[in-house]
């Protein structure tokens, strides 16, 4: 069930200290969004040359109009030079959930809203591990972005971010993350259902994610042959049917065709995270996608035999990096 969609709400006095926690593409997309639209966001991420340009040189972000702009968005690469913050937003890779939430805990309270927008499943599980009093949510967003070098990236994918929270400590902070998103640019949701936000962002990242790494092409593009789309109906009939079996409602009328829908228009002209992986010969999150409908496929007795591969596939490249032809 939908909180919150339409109309901004009228402001409530409310403000929020806003934590980004790493610097990828979504990192730097919603740290640009947020600091243009004038909310107090501060971006941290370990220390390396992209957070240091940044720091210098700012955000540079192409919009989906094609302009460019320029965000001179707080960075943090120093834990000791953290403070507390109203809400802290992670969006690093799913392997590392654990490492960086270890590293916050000590600016976390019960009062603290820490919310994932990553892929996959799982990351809500060492959430509850790691900062167990905090005031937890999750999501997934239909917003992407590609990192075009250093400090530039460009908005690709416009799509609704769907979030909800563990328990309803603090329902009116939650109202104004979304229309703080929202107001930013990113269209924001919430819902009660947290489960479901999580496998409907999931089946998104099954169907496109590492279709497009293997093969290289954009998320509207991998549908333009007919055996590209017909790989994503199989995956993702392997998925709903294992989403079926876990009780989860996904977010769509008519799953298949919805996402296929999405794929031509909202994330079309995106490249998707897993494929800026494999480009850049990085370890990719494909056991929190594909590799999760095929654990929980194997948990309830369901043959996933298109997401087993696509992850043998993607297992493969991993491994292989360094013996790749180049072209």
């Amino acid at each position: 069930r939908i909180l919150l969609s339409g109309p901004f709400l009228k402001n409530r006095g409310i403000e929020l200290r806003t934590l980004i926690v790493g610097a990828g593409a979504m990192g730097c997309l919603f740290s640009a969004k947020l600091h243009l639209s004038g909310f107090d966001v501060t971006l941290f991420n370990r220390e390396n040359e992209r957070v240091k340009w940044i720091e210098r040189e700012g955000i540079q972000l192409i919009t989906v109009d094609n302009e460019q702009v320029q965000a001179f968005v707080p960075v943090i690469y120093d834990t000791g030079k953290l403070e507390k913050y109203d809400l802290i937003l992670i969006l690093v890779k799913s392997f590392a959930t654990e490492a960086v939430l270890t590293e916050l805990k000590h600016i976390v309270d019960e009062n603290t809203i820490v919310l994932s927008l990553q892929n996959g499943v799982g990351n809500l599980e060492i959430m509850q591990k790691v900062v167990p009093r905090a005031d937890l949510g999750i999501g997934g967003t239909g917003s992407g972005a590609s990192v075009l070098n250093i400090g530039m990236i460009a908005h690709r994918a416009t799509g609704v971010t769907n979030s909800g929270f563990i328990e309803d400590r603090q329902p009116d902070k939650y109202l104004y993350i979304s229309e703080m998103f929202s107001k930013s640019g990113i269209e924001t949701v919430i819902t009660e259902d947290v489960q479901s936000v999580i496998w409907t962002k999931l089946m998104i990242n099954v169907a496109f994610n590492s279709l497009t790494a293997i093969t290289r092409l954009r998320n509207g593009d991998v549908l333009l042959p007919k055996a590209g789309e017909s790989l994503v109906r199989e995956l993702l009939t392997e998925a709903l049917e294992v989403a079926e079996k876990e009780g989860v409602e996904i977010l769509y009328a008519n799953p298949i065709e919805d996402i296929l829908q999405i794929g031509h228009t909202q994330i079309a002209r995106n490249q998707s995270s897993m494929l800026t992986d494999v480009l850049k010969s990085r370890k990719t999150e494909i056991e929190v996608i594909n590799g999760a409908i095929v654990k929980y496929g194997k948990k309830h007795g369901i043959s996933t035999p298109y997401n087993e591969l696509m992850m043998a596939l993607i297992k493969v490249i991993e491994e292989s990096y360094p013996k790749q032809i180049e072209r």
